[in-house]
């Protein structure tokens, strides 16, 4: 570890404490070059999903965003905040869990869904139709009689 005093690369620990939530470890450090005592901290870097929309851009993955749209398309709708969150929640750590730290915002959606689908057919209905972009009727006509089919 470089010293903040005279720069010099060499040093010893002299004393390593892991914090009480086991998040954080406290270095106390002494550099050998000049004998300044300096205290390091370790901790594990959170990866971080970053989103790529569909004109390209790369925004960070915010899970509120899910959260959102989710509660949109199911107002009124027999599913709970709970459940909306615990959605939001395992897509987080199943794009985490899969080390897809670079996804697109079609996937997010799609397995929005996929969940929607399971949970409440209305509300996959009116997730598909503002996620898909329905435009008319037909769209939702024709989504309906592939939909249909599946069942």
């Amino acid at each position: 570890m470089k010293c903040p005093k005279c720069g010099s690369l060499n040093d010893k620990v002299l004393e390593t404490r892991q914090s009480k939530e086991g998040v954080v470890i406290k270095r106390r450090r002494e550099c050998l070059n000049c004998g300044y005592r300096f205290t390091t901290y370790e901790r594990i870097e959170e990866e971080h999903i970053e989103v790529i929309k569909k004109n390209n851009t790369v925004e960070p993955f915010n899970k509120e965003k899910i959260i959102r749209g989710i509660l949109l398309a199911s107002k009124n709708r027999p599913i709970t905040q709970e459940q909306i969150k615990q959605i939001a929640d395992d897509i987080e750590k199943y794009l985490l869990d899969e080390g897809k730290l670079k996804v697109s915002s079609a996937e997010i959606g799609d397995l929005v869904k996929n969940r929607l689908k399971e949970l409440d057919p209305v509300s996959y209905l009116r997730f598909v139709s503002v996620f898909d972009g329905f435009e008319d009727i037909k769209d939702f006509e024709e989504f309906i009689k592939s939909f249909e089919k599946k069942i």
